[in-house]
């Protein structure tokens, strides 16, 4: 490995490793399972960017770590400097043949970005793609919608989470059913008048709220949009107290795909290995400091590679107690979705 591969010896790596591990353990049993860089080109920079340009949400959804984390102490509300983004942009391009997806997502509302549109129109400027935005659909107005679909970003996915209106207002917390559901057909139509190649999905997850309501949800939306999603049910990593997780304590754990996949980036810089970690418990370094390539072929993420090949998640501190891994398949990632969605005419 070069020397410019390895994270600088003063970035945030060598501060966060006490609390990232914890004490050795005895190896669990290691379901079979990739374990490996899906491509070869994935070993130099992560097929997957989650991007959080902000900590701010205006929903307080009951299945979402969000709500809490707002109540911690030192919470404030946070949106990522556009000279970040760029840099994370200028990098990525560079990368962009082996890019599965640029996701906007965790840890607020992009929407809420002031800048949010500017950075979607920056990340397509640059060819990368495909380009994804998550939202909660309260804040599309016709110019945003309008600037995404002629960016055009290739995929926007409104979670939804219900059929009915009074399941919606059970679990979507502060949400509008009927503004919502009304923007995405408006997104629908927009799209269609202005020709635009972006895809929209609409999305239910599995919980207790809304359980009886899922054939009725995927059979009216899926004749509306290009894909229909039904999640499973997170806990965040014990932070959301969940009626019902449909967690199978008899499967055999299989390493975390996350550590060949994916890595998040909050809207400080800070990137981090799992994209549960409401609180960046598991920081690994900063982007300011480090690029992504540095930070994902470094020594810190193959130790955590070769942690979880061994079954000693364990001896990390977020891993330890996390079921969330039963929802996060090597073989059906978002990744899916999108390759799906956009293979679709």
């Amino acid at each position: 490995m070069k020397s410019s591969d390895q994270a600088s010896p003063n970035s945030a790596e060598t501060v966060v490793n006490e609390q990232i591990f914890g004490d050795a353990t005895t190896p669990e049993p290691v379901a079979e399972t990739p374990n490996r860089f899906i491509k070869p080109e994935h070993a130099d920079f992560p097929p997957i960017i989650i991007m959080a340009v902000s900590n701010v949400c205006d929903m307080a959804c009951i299945h979402c770590a969000h709500p809490v984390m707002k109540k911690s102490p030192g919470y404030r509300a946070r949106y990522m400097d556009p000279e970040l983004h760029t840099k994370v942009v200028e990098e990525t391009r560079r990368y962009r043949d082996n890019l599965w997806v640029f996701r906007y997502a965790a840890d607020g509302e992009s929407l809420l970005h002031p800048r949010f549109i500017d950075f979607v129109e920056e990340a397509k400027a640059a060819e990368i793609g495909p380009v994804n935005l998550t939202t909660n659909g309260m804040s599309l107005t016709d110019e945003k919608m309008k600037r995404l679909l002629l960016a055009p970003i290739d995929l926007i996915d409104v979670s939804l989470d219900a059929y009915t209106k009074a399941a919606y207002e059970k679990i979507r917390k502060r949400g509008d059913f009927e503004k919502v559901t009304t923007n995405l057909e408006r997104l629908i139509e927009l799209r269609d008048a202005l020709g635009s190649p972006t895809k929209i999905m609409t999305s239910i997850i599995r919980q207790s709220e809304a359980l009886d309501e899922i054939d009725s949800f995927v059979a009216f939306w899926e004749q509306r949009v290009d894909e229909v999603l039904v999640r499973g049910l997170n806990i965040d990593l014990g932070v959301v107290e969940a009626t019902e997780t449909y967690f199978d304590d008899s499967i055999t754990r299989w390493a975390c795909p996350q550590f060949w996949k994916r890595v998040t980036i909050n809207h400080d810089g800070d990137l981090r290995f799992c994209v549960e970690d409401w609180f960046n418990r598991g920081v690994v370094a900063n982007v300011k400091d480090s690029t992504i390539r540095e930070i994902w072929t470094g020594p810190l993420y193959e130790r955590f590679r070769q942690l979880h090949r061994t079954g000693r998640w364990g001896e990390m501190n977020l891993c330890r107690p996390c079921m969330d891994w039963q929802h996060m398949r090597w073989d059906h990632g978002f990744e899916k979705a999108v390759q799906n969605v956009l293979g679709k005419k």
